[in-house]
């Protein structure tokens, strides 16, 4: 062969190659592009979700402590009605404000508390939320001094778990 032939057999298998080694960087980048995008996608994701939980469990917090509160206000007020009764069979009702103050508090804690990611959290709060119920529908002083013990106890271990769960959401 000639070295015209050889020539442009050599410029058209260099054009040849030289657009490969383009199209497949091309679509190496490309590849590599939508990786990253996917990656931040899933970070951005993840990101928000954790910082929901924070958000969530520190307001799970706040409304424990509230509702404590008030379960410990609606305590005073059925020890006060215990000791003023005229007979055991007279039922302690709580005032319409507080009985409305912590239904609303319940119902918020509630909700709260679904929105918990953490399984073992979760049931932990909803079984405090029994203690508190079970101090709130005590019949005697006695049944309401060992519920609201009892809860006390409960509180401080919920609390220490939320902790927890919050550190190692950081």
């Amino acid at each position: 062969m000639e070295p015209v032939t050889w020539g442009f057999i050599g410029t058209i298998v260099g054009t040849v190659a030289g657009a490969s080694a383009s199209i497949l960087t091309t679509v190496i980048a490309e590849r590599n592009r939508r990786s990253i995008r996917r990656d931040e996608a899933t970070y951005a994701r993840e990101e928000r979700a954790r910082e929901f939980q924070c958000e969530n469990l520190l307001k799970v917090q706040d409304v424990l402590s509230s509702t404590m509160r008030l379960v410990a206000k609606a305590h005073l007020e059925d020890m006060q009605h215990y000791s003023n009764r005229q007979s055991e069979s007279d039922p302690a009702m709580l005032s319409g404000d507080l009985d409305n103050e912590i239904r609303l508090s319940n119902k918020e804690l509630s909700v709260l508390s679904e929105r918990i990611a953490d399984d073992l959290l979760r049931e932990n709060i909803k079984l405090l939320r029994a203690k508190m119920t079970a101090v709130l529908v005590a019949k005697n002083p006695a049944e309401s001094e060992g519920a609201l013990e009892t809860l006390s106890y409960a509180f401080d271990e919920s609390m220490a778990k939320i902790g927890i769960v919050l550190r190692n959401t950081f």
